[in-house]
């Protein structure tokens, strides 16, 4: 279901898995594809999973973010997210809500900032 006030737009980067020099699997970022999600609204984060420091606005301190968007949206864990400028991974489950009725509702990810 889409909301008026969902007007966000996600990036989604989605890497490919390659075998490194050791023969082990990892994400190959350089060859990512980009992909526009429509229907989102990111919010600060508060409560019970971070500090209240997390949720201040300053520099540093203001690390996650929930984003709500559209039910079934093609969002993998091991994605990450560009949004308002920064790479976000996506910190948990991709969480595919329903509503009362059973139906899926809308996804819902939490978005770590990405350092470094």
């Amino acid at each position: 279901m889409a909301f008026a006030w969902h007007t966000d737009t996600l990036v989604r980067l989605r890497a490919p898995l390659v075998t490194n020099a050791y023969g082990d699997a990892e994400r190959d970022w350089g060859a990512a594809t980009r992909t526009d999600l429509t229907g989102w609204r990111v919010q600060p984060m508060q409560g019970s999973r971070v500090n209240v420091a997390d949720t201040l606005p300053r520099d540093g301190l203001d690390m996650r973010r929930r984003a709500f968007g559209p039910a079934g949206a093609d969002i993998e864990t091991t994605d990450r997210i560009e949004w308002d400028g920064v790479t976000w991974v996506i910190e948990g489950d991709v969480d595919q809500w329903r509503s009362p009725t059973g139906a899926l509702a809308h996804t819902e990810l939490v978005l770590a900032r990405m350092e470094g």
